[in-house]
C-alpha cells in the first residue's frame, strides 16, 4: 500500500502513545487551543471521503490502525482500514479516533457497532475536540537538545529529550520545573543524517505530564535570522523525507513509537 500525503502527515502529527491510557493520550494531542464541540452536526465536522483516520483501542500496546473515511451511513461513521486485517479484529467497543479533516484535526471517542463489508462502523460521536492542524506539521524526533540558560549564578546547561521539530519551533521533555513562558535561551540539537540546529528560542508553553517518565513538555519558538531560517527549513525537509521513507517501508510497524531514553 502506498501512503497518501494525508496519511503521512497524520502519522507525523501524532505523538507517541507509549502505553498511555486513551484519555491521557487525547489530552496530549490537544494540549492547547482546542474547540470542544458537543453533539456536533455531521456537516460541522467537515469530514470528506478518503480523509485519513487513526483508530486506537484501549489496549496500551495498540499504536493505532490507519483507516480512511468512507461515508456516513445512517449517522454511523464508516471507516475502511488501509490494509486488510490478519487474524481477529481488534477489540474496539469504545475507541479513540483522530481524523485529519483539513484544515482541522479532530479527536473523539466513539462506540464501535460492527465490522461489515470491509469497514468499521462507529456510532456518531457525542463530543469532539477540534483544532487547526499546523501549517508546518511537527515531526516526531528522537535525540537530545542542549539548552543554555542565563541564571543569577551564571550560565547553566540543561540536557533534555527532543519530542518534535519543525522549521519554526520544537518541543522537548524535561524534569526541570522552572521553565517559564516567554523565557529566552540558546538551544542546540542535531537532526540525524541532516545536520545541526543552533538558535535562540523562546518558551511558548509548559505542560505538566502525569503519565510519563518525564515531568514536563516544553514548547519553544525559534528566533531565527534569515540564514538560520533557510537552514532550519532545509533540516525540516530533510527529516520529513527520511520519516516518510520509513513510514512507507512495509517491513516497519507504521505506528510503533520509538523507544524513550532516560536522561
Amino acid at each position: 500500500m502506498s501512503l497518501t500525503a494525508d496519511d503521512s502527515e497524520l502519522a507525523l502529527l501524532m505523538p507517541q502513545r507509549a502505553g498511555m491510557p486513551l484519555m491521557e493520550y487525547l489530552s496530549l494531542v490537544f494540549l492547547a487551543g482546542a474547540e470542544d464541540l458537543l453533539r456536533p452536526a455531521l456537516e460541522q465536522l467537515e469530514i470528506q471521503a478518503g480523509q485519513s483516520v487513526l483508530i486506537y483501542g484501549p489496549d496500551p500496546r495498540d499504536d493505532g490502525q490507519l483507516c480512511h473515511f468512507q461515508e456516513w451511513d445512517m449517522e454511523a461513521l464508516v471507516l475502511q482500514p488501509a490494509t486488510l486485517a490478519l487474524g481477529e479484529l481488534p477489540e474496539y467497543h469504545k475507541a479513540l479516533i483522530f481524523v485529519l479533516a483539513r484544515p482541522w484535526l479532530l479527536g473523539f471517542f466513539a462506540d464501535w457497532k460492527y465490522f461489515r463489508e470491509g469497514a468499521h462502523h462507529f456510532q456518531c460521536p457525542q463530543r469532539v475536540l477540534r483544532r487547526q492542524a499546523r501549517k508546518e506539521a511537527r515531526m516526531r524526533i528522537e535525540g537530545h537538545i542542549i539548552i543554555r540558560r542565563k541564571r543569577a549564578s551564571g550560565l547553566t546547561t540543561v540536557l533534555a529529550n527532543l519530542y518534535d521539530f519543525s522549521a519554526s519551533g520544537a518541543s522537548f521533555y524535561t524534569d526541570q520545573m522552572d521553565f517559564a513562558e516567554n523565557e529566552m535561551f540558546l538551544v542546540e540539537f542535531e537532526i540525524p543524517n541532516c545536520g545541526t540546529c543552533e538558535t535562540i528560542a523562546t518558551t511558548a508553553r509548559v505542560e505538566t505530564l502525569s503519565h510519563s517518565i518525564y515531568g514536563y513538555l516544553v514548547g519553544i519558538h525559534f528566533e531565527l535570522t534569515e540564514v538560520q531560517r533557510k537552514k532550519a527549513q532545509n533540516l525540516y525537509l530533510c527529516q520529513k523525507a527520511e520519516q516518510i521513507q520509513q513510514l512507507s517501508d512495509t517491513r516497519r510497524h507504521r505506528w510503533a513509537p520509538p523507544q524513550k531514553s532516560f536522561l
